[in-house]
């Protein structure tokens, strides 16, 4: 059922990507496709995973970067062409059967979603974009917080693993550094870049954060559940700790990535 229900959603997607955004094809456009594909199926296999309270449960891989790159740099038509590639291309690197839709559908809105974001903000709504990202970072740091705060303990594998109330505050600290950081990070970029430069880091930020609270604390744990049985609080909360860590490097990273690509008027 779930399935079907994902299929009717991934098809209805594009229906009005095509009908709104028809895609002109285009020889560099093309070419950057591509290359997108190719970068986050290498990168896929370059995940690693990080044992957590004794099991392989932690997966860390900065897949996502190119994909959201694709986002900002193409149209949405192509966006999610290549969401669709991703997924089946990383079903024949890592074959596990018949494809699940709900990760065929993440893949298609780990692209889209950046790109929506692109043509639908306005380079003279900066000033607002900087608040609601402000915002959201603030929402996500007091959730993440109250959501580990409100656990005191989890399944693994049939074994119960008690979350002591020290490891609540070290990831409470976590958490609040991680948002420290990308404030500082923002303050900088304000002072050093042009504002041309600091509205697109505000787009790739704000096009990361949305991804990651959308893909990784609400999609991905549901389908693991309906998959697999695993249950939804366990991989959120596995989420929040991996999400401390990598929405700073995938902010940092992907925006180093994004400079040079504009520099090189990709």
């Amino acid at each position: 059922m779930i399935q079907i229900i994902c299929g009717i959603i991934l098809v209805l997607i594009g229906v009005l990507v095509f009908w709104k955004y028809p895609i002109k094809s285009d020889a560099k456009s093309l070419s950057l496709a591509a290359l997108f594909i190719i970068l986050a199926a290498i990168l896929n296999r370059l995940s690693i995973m990080i044992p957590l309270f004794g099991f392989e449960s932690l997966n860390i891989s900065i897949e996502v970067i190119p994909m959201m790159l694709a986002g900002i740099l193409l149209a949405p038509g192509y966006c999610y062409i290549i969401g669709i590639a991703i997924d089946l291309v990383g079903l024949l690197v890592n074959p596990t059967g018949f494809p699940f839709l709900g990760f065929t559908l993440n893949a298609v809105l780990q692209c889209l979603i950046p790109s929506l974001i692109v043509t639908t903000i306005k380079e003279n709504r900066l000033n607002y974009l900087e608040k609601v990202i402000k915002i959201l970072l603030i929402v996500l740091v007091v959730g993440a917080c109250s959501y580990v705060f409100s656990l005191n303990q989890v399944t693994i594998s049939n074994n119960v693993v008690t979350i002591s109330t020290s490891f609540k505050i070290i990831m409470s600290i976590i958490c609040v550094i991680m948002i420290a950081i990308l404030f500082i990070v923002m303050y900088f970029y304000k002072k050093k870049l042009n504002e041309e430069e600091y509205y697109l880091f505000n787009i790739w930020l704000i096009s990361v954060v949305i991804v990651e609270m959308a893909v990784s604390f609400v999609l991905t744990p549901y389908w693991l559940e309906a998959m697999y049985g695993i249950p939804f609080t366990l991989s959120l909360f596995i989420r929040v700790i991996k999400e401390c860590i990598m929405i700073p490097v995938d902010i940092i990273l992907g925006y180093s990535v994004l400079r040079i690509l504009k520099k090189l008027k990709v």
